[in-house]
This record gives C-alpha cells, sequence and structure tokens, in this order.
C-alpha cells in the first residue's frame, strides 16, 4: 500500500534490532579494542532497550512509546539494582 505508514513502535523496533546488529559487528572486529568497547557498551544498552521495546505494542504512536519506554526503562533498571544489591545475601543463605 503506497499511503500506509508503519507503526512507530514498530520502526522503533526495527531501528533496535540494526543497532544491536551493528553492535554485534563491532565486537567482533579485530581492529580497535576501542570499537571493540564501544561495541560492547552498545549492545548491553541497545539490549536493555530491546527489553523495554518489546514490551510496547507495535501500534502506539510516538508520545505512547516514548513514556512507555521511559517507564519500562525505570522498571528494568530497579529490577536490575534490587538483584544486583539481593544477590549477596541470596548467596549467603545457601551457605
Amino acid at each position: 500500500m503506497p499511503g500506509h505508514k508503519q507503526p512507530f513502535a514498530a520502526t522503533l523496533q526495527l531501528i533496535l534490532v540494526v543497532w544491536m546488529l551493528a553492535s554485534i559487528v563491532l565486537i567482533g572486529q579485530q581492529a580497535s579494542i576501542e570499537l571493540y568497547r564501544v561495541g560492547l557498551i552498545s549492545l548491553v544498552a541497545s539490549a536493555i532497550s530491546q527489553i523495554a521495546v518489546g514490551n510496547i505494542p507495535a501500534t502506539a504512536n510516538a508520545r505512547r512509546s516514548a513514556l512507555l519506554y521511559l517507564w519500562f526503562v525505570f522498571l528494568v533498571i530497579v529490577i536490575f539494582a534490587v538483584s544486583i544489591v539481593l544477590a549477596p545475601w541470596l548467596a549467603s543463605l545457601g551457605r
């Protein structure tokens, strides 16, 4: 359809997939340790973003996508932080 526009959230998911692939290419190259580091940090950031964007309905508009993205990233960061804080305590329970 010539007049059919893809929803914003679906476009954002496509951009994240391309970003993740580019990050993997940077990690796989052997020319520069700096490019490797950039690729690794980029892959972590894109993976966290993919967790958030994967939970946004594909039909969401730009404003709703942005609000949901911020909410989901906040939740992911809180869950990671709580997990990091609780890990030593939970490990000590098994001793």
